[in-house]
């Protein structure tokens, strides 16, 4: 039952961290915009396609690591988000969040692969 909590923990965490590029690139209108929309079109066919091959029967230690890099990478996503509300729209902002965005479907898509390895 854990391991399908963990495992849904995942999909959905990396879900999220998909739609926050685009949330804060909407106002910039070019090439940032395009980036956000093309990491939330990658997140939503990758982690629509890792809830149905992804799923563990046993609890290994990457999963508990890779749960809490994914819980780190959103927080540090919504303070972000936060922060561009009080300053206003960035492009620095807006670069942060689409690399931390790439560098967490690169996480996940190790986590889909190692399910099958391990």
């Amino acid at each position: 039952m854990i391991e399908f909590i963990i495992d849904v923990s995942i999909n959905f965490i990396t879900f999220a961290i998909c739609f926050i590029p685009l949330l804060l690139s909407e106002k910039t209108k070019g090439i940032l915009e395009i980036v956000g929309a093309s990491i939330l079109f990658a997140g939503i066919m990758i982690v629509g396609t890792g809830i149905f091959i992804s799923s563990s029967e046993t609890l290994n230690s990457y999963i508990y690591v890779i749960l809490v890099v994914q819980i780190i990478i959103l927080c540090i996503e919504l303070i972000l988000v936060l922060w561009s509300k009080r300053k206003g729209k960035s492009t620095i902002l807006s670069i942060l969040s689409a690399i931390l965005g790439i560098v967490a479907l690169g996480i996940y898509i190790y986590y889909v692969i190692a399910s099958f390895i391990y």
